[in-house]
C-alpha cells in the first residue's frame, strides 16, 4: 500500500516536519501545498530520497514552483493547489470544477488552515489543515494511503507536540 503525506501552511515551522517524520515512516512521497516552501529543506536532510511534489502559496514569495499540480498515484489522480486563487475560503464549486475537468479523483488544497473533506460528484476535496499555524485548535496534517485498483483512503492526523518527538 502506497502512503502519501500532505502538508499544508507550515509558515517557518520547519520543525512540524521534524515530528511527523519521525511519526510516519513508511512513506512513498510527500505533497506540501504551499505557504513554507523553505521549510522543505528538513525533508531534503532527513528524508533525501523521498519524492516531493510542491506548489507555492500566496505568502512564497519569489519562489519558482508551480501553482497547481496533477499527479497519479495507484490508479487515482490528484490534483494539488494552495487554493487561493480558486477562492476556497468563501466555497470549493471552482476548485471542485476545476479537478474534474482535469480528470482528477481528488483534490488537495490548502490555505484555509482548516482541515477539511468534502465530496462533490466524483471527486473528493481534502484540506490536511495546517502544520504551522493552525487557525483552529491542533497544528494537522494529512494521510492518502492508496491500497490500490483506484481505491483510496484519507486521514487527518495532529501534528505531534515537541515533548513527543524532541
Amino acid at each position: 500500500m502506497k502512503r502519501i503525506l500532505i502538508m499544508s501552511d507550515t509558515h517557518g515551522m520547519a520543525s512540524a516536519y521534524r515530528r511527523v517524520l519521525a511519526r510516519e515512516k513508511e512513506l512513498d512521497a510527500l505533497i506540501f501545498l504551499g505557504d513554507g516552501l523553505r521549510d522543505l529543506e528538513v525533508v531534503e536532510g532527513l528524508r533525501p530520497r523521498l519524492p516531493v511534489y510542491a506548489v507555492r502559496g500566496n505568502c512564497d514569495f519569489s519562489a519558482l514552483e508551480p501553482v497547481d499540480g496533477l499527479a497519479a498515484f495507484g490508479g487515482v489522480c490528484v490534483y494539488y493547489t494552495h487554493g487561493h486563487l480558486f477562492g476556497v475560503k468563501y466555497d470549493l464549486y471552482q476548485l471542485a470544477g476545476l479537478a474534474r475537468d482535469r480528470g482528477a479523483d481528488l483534490a488537495l488544497f490548502g490555505h484555509t488552515h482548516i482541515p477539511a473533506r468534502e465530496q462533490f460528484g466524483d471527486v473528493t476535496l481534502f484540506n490536511p489543515g495546517s502544520a504551522g499555524m493552525p487557525r483552529h485548535g491542533q497544528a494537522t496534517y494529512g494521510l492518502l494511503s492508496l491500497p490500490g485498483g483506484g481505491a483510496f483512503q484519507l486521514e487527518h492526523r495532529e501534528v505531534p507536540e515537541f515533548e513527543e518527538y524532541d
